[in-house]
């Protein structure tokens, strides 16, 4: 929460009128007026519908390990724009299903939000977010998780043997499991 209330206070210190809503019900009630809206706790109907009205996900995380959101979005046919590190740099393909910049570079993030938003075409965002969706299907499926999986389980067969690595193992497979499940929901809604 401390982070909320640092943004309302900056929102407030540059002019802009904000409100927060934590409900579908009190989302929908905010005034035409307000600039910013703080979502706290959105739920998945009100995410959907954001995702869909969207025309750009803009994804802050620096050194995030995996991160399941710029997935929800590409899936949805959402562009994405988030930091050149961490997870986002395997899910996001520079200038096909979104852009990756320095988390320092302001002035990078400007010229990709005002390009999405006011110097793309309806159909050069279509195609970006067809491309999204082919790639969370290609890469990101049970299927292609459980490949990319055995072939770690391979890699690490052939090494010899530490505590180090066991317990990467152990990490790494946790991991692994809970993103595969996530992408399977994510995967299993995004078809039906």
């Amino acid at each position: 929460m401390g982070y909320h209330k640092e943004l309302v206070e900056l929102a407030g210190g540059l002019g802009l009128r904000s409100a927060t809503t934590k409900t579908i019900v009190t989302a929908l009630s905010v005034p035409g007026d307000v600039e910013v809206l703080f979502l706290l706790s959105v739920p998945n109907t009100l995410k959907d519908l954001l995702l869909r009205s969207a025309r750009l996900l803009v994804y802050t995380p620096a050194h995030e390990h995996f991160g399941i959101v710029p997935l929800e979005a590409m899936l949805a046919g959402l562009p994405v724009l988030a930091c050149n590190t961490g997870g986002p740099t395997e899910t996001v393909v520079e200038g096909a299903t979104g852009w990756l910049r320095p988390p320092e570079d302001v002035a990078a993030w400007t010229e990709v939000m005002d390009r999405a938003v006011h110097g793309l075409s309806a159909r050069e965002l279509e195609a970006m977010g067809r491309a999204g969706v082919e790639r969370v299907r290609a890469r990101f499926a049970e299927e292609q998780m459980a490949a990319r999986l055995d072939a770690v389980f391979d890699e690490m067969a052939d090494r010899p043997r530490s505590a180090v690595g066991a317990n990467l193992l152990v990490g790494l497979l946790g991991l692994l499991v809970v993103v595969a499940g996530v992408t399977a929901r994510l995967l299993t809604k995004g078809t039906g």
